[in-house]
């Protein structure tokens, strides 16, 4: 077999951290693994420094200017390290942009000069991965709508169908994450009263903590999970809430949707075009309306058969093949048009 050519394509992706979400990293590596054999395959820079500081941020800034690849592509999070990149094709894929509105004034102008407004500056092409995020970027950019391309992420093949439903005194509600719009509270109040166990993924603060105890929440907490713990808290999962308030894309509701987890989640872009057909959705800021799609599913069996067949329906077109393939044919052209 002839040997791919050599990589033209550097993929440049943050710094992980031990506790966060890797779902950038793995929808980028997952693709490289489903890379078409006709074109090189994109090599991986990790940054060396978290972005916790200007000085940190200068040197990943540095670093990327180092790079020799003829395309550049900036998979998320450090849009930053696009700036100034004038001399060769640039590509930022952008999750979303809801941290654009979280902070001071002050810091609200700053992040969306550097992470957005200079950035674009220097990128060829845009990927955004869902229509909602093109949207936005659309509502905040004159950038040209013909250079966004939406191409949605990829799990990681470590999800997989479960071989049983699981067996629980309480049904088992799985909620994932506590930034402010994963909607703890709101889920809290809709579990209030109902003989539930709610596993949260993540390390809830004091004041969270107190909440969930004032509401009678029974509750425990897993943290810094590796994709097969993580798989095994899905698989445990009697159902994903997932009625967060702004997202890019919904990761989670991928995944839910791949191992058989029935779901509920936001009816709001982009969480019910990425759950289809196969997801129960909420009113995301209605504690009522949360409460029903969850005893709807805890109760109706045969309608819960349903949405996870559905479910698996919809995961399985996010294909990490097609995704590859439209990221090679992006390449491709940027190169002929260089």
């Amino acid at each position: 077999m002839p040997d791919r050519p050599s990589p033209r394509v550097a993929w440049i992706m943050r710094k992980p951290r031990s506790l966060g979400n890797f779902s950038i990293e793995t929808s980028y590596r997952t693709m490289g693994d489903a890379w078409p054999s006709d074109s090189p395959r994109p090599e991986i820079h990790t940054a060396s420094r978290f972005t916790s500081g200007i000085l940190d941020r200068l040197a990943i800034w540095n670093e990327v200017r180092q790079l020799d690849h003829p395309v550049l592509h900036i998979t998320g999070d450090i849009h930053f390290a696009a700036i100034g990149l004038h001399h060769r094709p640039v590509v930022l894929t952008i999750h979303d942009l809801g941290m654009l509105e979280e902070g001071s004034a002050l810091k609200r102008r700053l992040k969306r000069w550097f992470w957005l407004t200079l950035p674009l500056r220097s990128c060829d092409r845009l990927i955004a991965v869902s229509e909602t995020t093109r949207q936005d970027i659309l509502r905040r950019t004159d950038y040209p709508e013909d250079q966004i391309l939406v191409i949605p992420s990829v799990i990681s093949p470590t999800f997989r169908k479960r071989a049983t439903d699981p067996s629980h005194p309480a049904p088992r509600v799985l909620h994932i994450g506590l930034a402010d719009n994963k909607n703890l509270e709101r889920h809290a109040e809709a579990l209030a009263g109902l003989k539930v166990h709610l596993r949260i993924i993540g390390e809830p603060s004091t004041n969270q903590v107190a909440m969930l105890e004032g509401h009678g929440i029974e509750f425990s907490t897993a943290s810094k999970l590796s994709e097969e713990e993580l798989q095994e808290e899905y698989a445990a999962a009697d159902v994903l809430l997932f009625c967060s308030t702004l997202e890019g894309y919904g990761m989670p509701i991928i995944e839910a949707q791949t191992i058989g987890v029935p779901v509920v989640t936001s009816d709001r872009s982009p969480m019910r075009e990425t759950a289809g057909d196969g997801a129960v959705l909420a009113n995301p800021d209605d504690a009522p309306s949360i409460r029903e799609a969850v005893l709807r599913v805890l109760k109706e069996d045969g309608f819960k058969a349903g949405l996870v067949a559905k479910g698996h329906i919809n995961a399985a077109a996010c294909s990490a093949e097609q995704s590859a393939q439209l990221h090679a044919e992006l390449y491709r052209a940027l190169m002929s048009e260089d």
